[in-house]
């Protein structure tokens, strides 16, 4: 079985607190977060592992990540990190994503799930 595995940021969130995040710079900096999600090309077709941040929550962000979340975690707001444009931007076709591993629920793990509804969803 052939296998290729691609990374994708699925998600880029900008807090304040660079120090704590990214071990230098000031308090008053940003950090820089990223939604590491991973893409496998399996002989099944294609297993996206984490979604990241959906089409959705990046349309209404605060209606779909909640007011609290957005202002601490600033994500940036752009289709082109969701992993649906992501795998279109690769030449494939999201509906071909057949599974989908959860590593747990968190908003920047699984917001995108609704942009695969065709595929079957494994939470660990």
């Amino acid at each position: 079985m052939a296998l290729k595995i691609h990374h994708l940021n699925c998600g880029t969130m900008c807090p304040h607190g660079a120090p704590f995040i990214n071990g230098h710079g000031k308090i008053t900096d940003d950090g820089k977060m990223v939604c590491h999600c991973l893409l496998i090309e399996s002989n099944d077709g294609l297993v996206l592992v984490d979604t990241g941040f959906g089409i959705e929550d990046v349309k209404h962000p605060h209606q779909r990540l909640g007011h609290a979340f957005v202002a601490g975690s600033r994500p940036v707001a752009d289709y082109r990190e969701t992993a649906y444009m992501q795998i279109k931007e690769l030449g494939f076709n999201p509906s071909d994503v057949r599974h989908i591993l959860v590593t747990h629920l968190d908003l920047d793990h699984a917001g995108g799930l609704v942009d695969f509804p065709q595929a079957k969803v494994h939470i660990f």
